[in-house]
Parts: structure tokens; sequence; C-alpha cells
């Protein structure tokens, strides 16, 4: 993780279980210690991002291209092991692995993250949800609650990561490329902050 002016400390523990609600087991995860410093730096370049216009330049991406029909596939729960039979198509659990990926590189940088997937699982949610959601949890300091976000939508975690990376803009499936400057929204609903923030139109 980077730091501006601001020496952070992070005491990293690996091998900590956190238990999956409505589940009968148990999931390891990082259990990071980050200072409320890295919050106060991320509040303050968020506000500064959101008052500056991005003037760097920006790829289009691929503009044309023939998708393949997604197939519907069976699905392991990586909580209880059971099998979905068939219920999600291919695009679905293509984005299921890849935002894991993206949480994975979060964790990676010493931040506190957890990507539940239990909504997946009639089993460990004890229902059978028909738009199922990946709940994010994301937070600062271990005393402090997790801040709770639903999102399927790779994008908003490219965007979280970049934020978190220091960089001011990410990339697209196609290659597109966003700045994060019009993009506040998607870091105030995936991190909790900026809660108060104005944010003026660019």
């Amino acid at each position: 993780m980077k730091s501006k002016n601001i020496k952070i400390g992070i005491a990293a523990a690996l091998g900590g279980l956190a238990t999956v609600p409505n589940c009968d087991v148990t999931i390891g995860l990082y259990d990071p210690v980050i200072q409320n410093a890295d919050s106060i730096r991320l509040e303050q370049r968020l506000m500064e991002l959101s008052q500056t216009k991005y003037t760097g330049k920006l790829a289009w991406g691929a503009m044309c291209y023939d998708p393949a029909m997604p197939e519907y596939m069976d699905y392991g729960c990586p909580y209880c092991g059971e099998t979905i039979k068939e219920k999600y198509n291919s695009w679905t659990i293509f984005n299921i692995n890849q935002i894991e990926e993206i949480v994975g590189r979060i964790k990676a940088l010493g931040y506190d993250v957890v990507l539940d997937k239990t909504e997946f699982c009639p089993k460990c949610s004890k229902k059978n949800i028909e738009y199922p959601e990946l709940i994010f949890q994301f937070r600062f300091s271990p005393k402090a609650n997790y801040h709770v976000a639903r999102s399927n939508i790779v994008n908003e975690y490219q965007c979280l990561l970049a934020f978190l990376s220091d960089q001011d803009k990410y990339s697209g499936a196609r290659g597109e490329e966003y700045a994060i400057h019009d993009n506040i929204a998607i870091i105030q609903k995936m991190t909790g902050l900026g809660k108060d923030l104005k944010i003026e139109k660019q």
C-alpha cells in the first residue's frame, strides 16, 4: 500500500476464522490492522478527486465483438461443497471468479475485506434466492463494524482496487478506461467513505 506523507501501521495476521452467516462451516480470512490514518488519507483523496477533472487520456477499448452465448453450468459452493445444478450461466460464474480475484488483490494491499458468496447457495442461505448477490465487506479497523455493499458488477471492484492502489483510472472488460474522478459514487458505495461529500458535476 502506498503512503502520502502518512505513516500507516499494518499488522497482517493470517489464519483467522470467520463464520459465514446461516452456514455451518467457517472460512479463513485475513485480519489486518489498518490505522485510522489511512481512512483519513483516503477521505482526503476522495475529496480531491471529486473536485478536479481527469486530464489524462482514456482508452475506448474494443468497439465491436461477437460475444458467445452463455451456457448454464454447475456451481460448486465453496463453503458447504454443495453442487448447484445449472442454475447460473457461464457469465455469472466468470464474474464471480473475476471479482474474487480482485478482492484477493485488495487483501494483498493489506485491507480487511470479506467477499460473502452465501446467497448463491440455497443450502447456506437457507432459501432459494432468485437474484443472488455477492456481499462485500470492508473496514479500516478490527474494532469497527464492516461496511457492507452488495454488488455483482466487476467494474465496481476494479474501480475500488484502482482507488486503493492510488491510481486515477481503471479498465473495463473490453479494455475501455474510466476515470475515478467520474465514479466517486462507486467508492462511496464500496467503502462507506465520503458519506457527506458533495460531488461537483464535471
